[in-house]
């Protein structure tokens, strides 16, 4: 289990967020509101963007980057091509780690679509960003999000190769932190992690998840992989 980087008692309030945000390409980990990911910033306009995010207000959009080969990602001109949904992150913790480089620690709150980008000349992008289909994130991910069943693979997964991993860790942890565990053990595509985060409701990540898990015999398994694959 990671350990939440921002204030549980402050409760996100999507009318309050700011609707332009620091832009941060991240493939993996896929940050989901209510988990936890690290990420580098290596470059002179990456570091920038954490520096300028530290000195206002620590939130910065998280969005998948689209793979090179799909047509979308051929049609952004100069530019690196990104899915349309994406995630807050509020960075709790940054660390110099080296000569130019930073580790950040960003924490998930809410999910937006990009609407637009605005200028920026520190050598990053930002992006103008809708939160109306995702208002009820803040409240649905601590609250409603048990998912039994993706727990229960999980102990039958560890009970099978006869781990000595401590379970209880399980008990302490948000239900899209499950789902982000388990959707980077098996090889799912960046299209299928893209179908996670674009769930209309967090609380219908389980069953999705387990789509993906299920393979001829009709059984969610770890060791099922849907043969299915979004259009691109």
């Amino acid at each position: 289990m990671v350990q939440r980087v921002w204030d549980e008692d402050d409760p996100v309030k999507p009318e309050e967020m700011p609707t332009v945000l620091p832009l941060f390409p991240l493939d993996q980990p896929l940050l989901l509101p209510g988990t936890v990911v690290p990420f580098a910033a290596e470059t002179e306009g990456d570091r920038n963007l954490v520096d300028d995010a530290l000195a206002a207000d620590r939130y910065v959009a998280i969005v998948q980057p689209l793979e090179e080969d799909t047509p979308a990602a051929r049609s952004q001109e100069g530019q690196q091509g990104i899915y349309s949904v994406g995630c807050v992150g509020y960075i709790g913790e940054c660390h110099e780690t080296d000569v130019d480089r930073y580790l950040v620690l960003a924490g998930g709150l809410i999910r937006f679509r990009v609407v637009g980008e605005a200028p920026c000349d520190r050598g990053y992008r930002r992006v103008m960003v809708d939160y109306g289909e995702f208002l009820d994130d803040p409240e649905t991910v601590d609250k409603d999000l048990e998912f039994p069943r993706l727990r229960d693979l999980i102990r039958k997964r560890v009970e099978a190769n006869e781990s000595d991993l401590d379970l209880s860790i399980m008990d302490n942890m948000a239900g899209t932190e499950i789902v982000t565990a388990i959707a980077h053990a098996i090889p799912l595509s960046p299209a299928e992690r893209q179908v996670l985060m674009e769930s209309p409701s967090l609380r219908e990540l389980e069953e999705i998840l387990l789509g993906f898990m299920t393979g001829p015999s009709g059984s969610p398994s770890f060791d099922n992989i849907s043969l299915w694959r979004p259009p691109s």
